[in-house]
């Protein structure tokens, strides 16, 4: 990294250094923070959408009411998927249904008193009949795979009743097909009626039973494997009831039964109150990885209950995050793990969140299914290549497309996602010896269908942008190449691995196609225009989020601007919430955080403002689309990334702090969070004014800060450490381990704590 040495003379002398030690002091009380943003209920929730949720990586549950006297508790987890083959995949391989728990109240049901309480991961409520109440309290155990109910009724309510309900194993956009055209017939959509008339393998009923006092369902499946729930409910003279509740799943194996009974026997004398100590533990480790506080009190309790969605789930071992989570909802044609946007955006957020565990989630699961990623290759393409379709199971069998090219950039775009953690991290190890080779074989599928032109260029035949259309020279995949090959090139020459195809990645990124643009920007390919209202912005990869094309480059800076102003503001009803986190965070990249506030405005308010747009924002957060019935659990979490490149960004070379901050955001707290190079990041605006930035080297790799203020003094690394560059920006020569303290004039100490919030605008999420 070549660095301009030219000091500032002015700042210089004004600049004061001090070796001592510089620590920021955290003043926030994790409880009391996270209390404002607990959802809370005043009224009954009437369907899964707007009830509580919990979870702990694979198995989850949510309450909400059947009918007057009826709640159902509901009851997934993630991994229970069908193993078919030969049929259509997202059908043959999808999440399953498994059953749920009715909760039969003696009174009709007349209120419901509720809080999902953060910090503790646990939901209390009190159901309010004519007859009486129960109190209510839920957890999802955190380290054992368990799910707890406990219920305290009145005298009147002593009576009440739990039942378990097992639910058809079949896949719900089967189901959702035969009820389509079951009711309309002819008239069903073609997608429906394709998908009830499909070759399917219809799944054996489950079977009721009791093994040594532990009642369980077992449902067998066709393709092999099974399922297993196992549950145990105890029940006092005075209706004082424990229900507790483990589900399994194995493949090929048919030990899932066995194993819900060992974890349900494992935990069979120990307290209500031991459970929860222990299942708090992870929670109170978890929340304080980093910290965001800010102004707008709804924004910042959005943000937060995102932080405790992800961390219900998705975990290190456990399951990655699909489009429903451990959720399970039945009526949806979405049961699966899609690739082609869904996945991607889930993530971004956490590797500069530094919430690594939840993000491994994901990236471990790469690393363990890298034979598999090979072996869903078809046979042309050897096994020097790896790749997926869209849609992928916890499995990761998805096979890439044999004919014709349709889906191809699915797992190179996921490993931008990896290589986001791994440039926080800078793990050489696992990037190396683990990364590496995953990144190359995506990238190699590439060199194995790439064509070179009579131009003597480097060019791509029909491919296709997710969810627009296709076509040569394709700027979605076009992107992921460039992005790709220079990655390789990077990771090569950083740690000296001479691979062999090394030439060929610099030939490419030499000789590869521009990217097809007209007098509106970036095309989706060649000969193929932007020219209709859509959601995706497949076709901007380069703009965002792999920050390829930006505005350090003058002669792009127009470019930028028309392409995502031609794409978000194009005439139609095409755009989805993610359309607008996603253009909050390109304007975010071009230093607007006006425009970039207005989306995440739009964002916020997108019900009232577009009240015939299919897509919505419940208020627990959940969002579904199409109908606004099918859960997608990306949209809401692709909101923390655009808010954070407002307060923190670091591509190319320089670390941002406070970037793209709107004017109505005057104060500002964060800490904790990581920028590329393995920097932590914390800072503090008051007033809108920058109070202090400080940034603490993990890795020891060079450091360029880009500050919104003057800084007066620096604290923790003497004066010949920091170099005013001609543009502005510092050179901090920080060692692995030490750290700097950036401060304004008249600020005394680095402290981070929660900003101002009126009570009024606390707690806002659950219905209430």
């Amino acid at each position: 990294m070549k660095l301009s040495a030219t000091l500032s003379l002015v700042c210089v002398s004004l600049l004061t250094c001090l070796s001592s030690n510089a620590s920021v002091r955290s003043e926030v009380d994790w409880p009391k923070f996270l209390e404002r943003h607990d959802l809370v209920w005043t009224e009954m929730p009437t369907a899964w959408q707007d009830g509580p949720f919990m979870g702990n990586g694979m198995l989850g549950s949510m309450l909400h009411q059947l009918d007057d006297h009826t709640l159902r508790i509901s009851l997934g987890r993630t991994d229970v998927e069908d193993h078919q083959k030969g049929i259509t995949p997202f059908i043959a391989q999808s999440r399953l249904p498994n059953g749920y728990f009715t909760l039969k109240t003696v009174g009709k049901i007349t209120g419901f008193d509720g809080r999902l309480d953060l910090y503790n991961a646990e939901t209390r409520a009190r159901v309010l009949t004519d007859k009486g109440h129960i109190d209510l309290r839920a957890i999802v155990h955190s380290e054992d795979m368990v799910i707890l109910y406990d219920l305290q009724p009145s005298a009147a309510e002593s009576a009440l009743q739990l039942d378990f309900v097992p639910l058809k194993a079949i896949a719900p956009a089967r189901l959702q097909a035969e009820i389509a055209v079951k009711l309309q017939g002819d008239k069903a959509p073609s997608s429906r009626k394709s998908w009830a008339s499909a070759k399917y393998n219809y799944n054996p009923d489950p079977v009721l039973s009791e093994i040594s006092g532990v009642q369980t369902s077992r449902q067998l499946l066709t393709a092999g494997g099974e399922t297993g729930t196992a549950w145990t409910i105890q029940a006092e003279a005075n209706g004082h009831t424990e229900l507790r509740v483990s589900i399994e799943h194995s493949y090929p194996e048919q030990t899932a039964t066995e194993d819900a009974i060992a974890h349900l026997q494992a935990i069979e004398g120990e307290s209500l109150d031991s459970l929860v100590t222990r299942h708090r533990v992870w929670w109170h480790q978890y929340y304080p990885k980093s910290f965001i506080s800010l102004d707008d009190t709804r924004m910042e309790s959005f943000y937060w209950i995102q932080v405790y969605k992800f961390g219900s789930g998705a975990r290190q071992g456990r399951a990655y995050m699909d489009t429903m989570g451990p959720w399970m909802v039945e009526n949806t044609a979405w049961a699966n793990g899609w690739f082609n946007l869904n996945t991607q955006l889930s993530y971004w957020f956490l590797s500069t969140a530094n919430r690594m565990e939840v993000a491994e989630s994901l990236f471990t699961k790469l690393d363990e299914c890298l034979p598999q990623l090979v072996a869903n290759m078809p046979e042309q393409y050897g096994d020097d290549c790896a790749g997926m379709s869209t849609i992928a199971p916890q499995t990761f069998v998805s096979a890439f497309p044999a004919g014709r090219l349709g889906f191809t950039g699915e797992l190179l775009w996921t490993c931008h996602d990896y290589w986001l953690m791994l440039e926080r991290t800078m793990d050489a190890k696992r990037t190396t010896e683990q990364f590496f080779p995953l990144l190359k074989k995506s990238v190699n599928t590439y060199l194995h269908f790439m064509v070179e032109g009579e131009d003597g260029q480097i060019h791509l035949p029909y491919t296709r942008s997710p969810e627009y259309g296709s076509g040569e020279d394709c700027n979605f995949n076009l992107s992921l190449f460039r992005w790709g090959c220079n990655t390789l090139i990077e990771i090569d020459e950083r740690y000296g691995l001479n691979d062999p195809l090394l030439p060929k990645w610099k030939d490419v990124v030499a000789r590869l196609v521009d990217y097809p643009t007209n007098e509106n920007g970036y095309m989706v390919a060649k000969d193929f225009p932007f020219e209709k209202s859509h959601r995706h912005y497949s076709h901007l990869m380069m703009i965002y989020p792999l920050c390829e094309i930006n505005i350090d480059q003058p002669e792009n800076r127009e470019l930028i601007a028309n392409s995502v102003d031609h794409w978000i503001n194009y005439p139609g009803r095409g755009n989805a919430g993610y359309s607008w986190s996603g253009a909050a965070a390109m304007y975010a990249l071009q230093a607007d955080g006006e425009t970039a506030a207005k989306y995440l405005d739009i964002f916020m308010n997108m019900q009232e403002l577009y009240p015939d747009n299919p897509a919505m924002i419940h208020p627990t957060t959940m969002y579904t689309e199409t109908g606004r019935i099918q859960p997608v659990t990306e949209t809401p979490l692709s909101l923390c990334d655009s808010m954070q490149l407002m307060l923190l960004q670091s591509w190319g070379e320089t670390i941002r702090v406070f970037p793209a901050v709107p004017e109505a955001w005057k104060n500002l707290s964060f800490e904790g969070l990581l920028a590329k190079g393995g920097f932590e990041m914390s800072a503090t605006r008051t007033d809108g004014r920058t109070q202090f930035v400080s940034v603490k080297s993990l890795a020891g790799e060079p450091c360029i800060l880009k500050l919104d203020f003057q800084p007066a003094r620096v604290e923790g690394i003497a004066k010949s450490a920091v170099t005013r560059l001609d543009d502005g920006r510092f050179a901090v020569d920080l060692k692995q381990g030490e750290a700097a303290i950036f401060y304004a004039k008249g600020v005394e100490s680095a402290i981070v704590g929660p900003v101002k919030a009126l009570p009024e605008n606390c707690n806002t999420f659950g219905l209430n």
